[in-house]
């Protein structure tokens, strides 16, 4: 056996010894008087492994027991782990109260859990709460075991269950209820309106935010705060009138906080001002007799005069300053 593989069946001996729990106390001699041969150790290995597994099955089958009688049991914090798209969104001052209240309190509504293949457990409702005894360093927290038979019914579990709360964000209702059709394609958003308890209008406003451009779609993605569902479905609506761009541009406005909501709606009806043109060019000729002797062009407050010659222009220098100056001196004595 190489000297690298030895040194990693040695390691994982000595991390699995320090992982079982406390009740397990038959881990102490083990711990003190490790054999020093391979053989010893992989005995030792063996035997820690079983002890491990027989801790977590008497977990769980204190969760199970728990269940039935109403109970909850403190489980390892380090063994729940977080499933995509269960997490709810909590703003961080309400995060911080959270945090605050189970410092001096402890945990008043236990976290509910399912059963993993390896025996440790998913979190399906608590997220927070387990992360506030992450943070407070508190190694144990008490939970209930959930009753979900797979995946798909503890994604929707999970999302039922977090519906109602007062600070589930239009924008997170609608992609959990997103979720939930994609996952029940048969159902159209009446059934699915039944489902969730709430109305259809409200059903039809959520589902308003998959009918926003994909940049306002960003952007509410990363500020879940700052769009109510109503104002998606104006919104909504004006981008397939054809206002996309003013639409883009009202949310990012509101992202920046330079317009409140109501603003960014009457930002994103605005017409846009048409664009002026530029001014026509207004041409004349001056004749002398038949032949042209000069040329005029003006646009806006900009003349030219173009003559046939040098001699006709020096000639005409004189005449044109003298005009100018007397339209001036009027212009002065008469203001507008």
């Amino acid at each position: 056996m190489s000297s690298k593989l030895k040194d990693r069946l040695m390691a994982r001996t000595a991390n699995l010894a320090d992982k079982v729990a406390e009740g397990a106390t038959e881990r102490t001699p083990i711990a003190e008087q490790r054999p020093m041969t391979m053989p010893g150790q992989l005995g030792a290995f063996r035997l820690e492994a079983q002890r491990y597994q027989r801790k977590i099955e008497e977990l769980t089958a204190e969760l199970e027991a728990a269940r039935n009688t109403g109970g909850a049991v403190e489980l390892p914090v380090d063994k729940l782990h977080e499933v995509p798209g269960r997490r709810r969104f909590k703003p961080r001052e309400k995060y911080v109260e959270l945090l605050e209240n189970v410092r001096h309190n402890g945990l008043i509504e236990p976290v509910v859990v399912l059963t993993r293949p390896d025996g440790e457990w998913d979190i399906w409702s608590g997220h927070h709460r387990v992360d506030t005894h992450r943070d407070l360093s508190l190694p144990t927290i008490r939970c209930v075991l959930g009753t979900a038979k797979d995946e798909v019914e503890a994604t929707d579990g999970a999302f039922f269950a977090n519906l109602m709360q007062s600070d589930l964000t239009d924008y997170e209702k609608f992609i959990g209820l997103k979720r939930f059709q994609e996952g029940h394609p048969e159902f159209t958003q009446t059934d699915v309106a039944e489902r969730s308890g709430l109305s259809k209008q409200a059903v039809s406003d959520l589902f308003a935010f998959g009918r926003l451009p994909d940049e306002v779609l960003e952007i509410v993605d990363t500020n879940k705060t700052i769009l109510g569902a109503g104002a998606a479905a104006d919104l909504a609506s004006l981008a397939e009138a054809g206002k996309a761009a003013r639409v883009i541009e009202a949310v990012k406005q509101l992202a920046d906080k330079k317009l409140d909501q109501k603003q960014a709606l009457k930002f994103a009806r605005t017409v846009d001002a048409p664009t002026k043109g530029p001014a026509a060019a207004e041409k004349f000729k001056v004749k002398a007799g038949k032949a042209t002797w000069c040329d005029v062009r003006r646009v806006g407050n900009v003349m030219r005069i173009e003559f046939k010659s040098e001699e006709q222009a020096s000639a005409a220098q004189e005449a044109i300053r003298l005009h100018l100056e007397r339209m001036a001196q009027d212009s002065s004595h008469h203001p507008e």
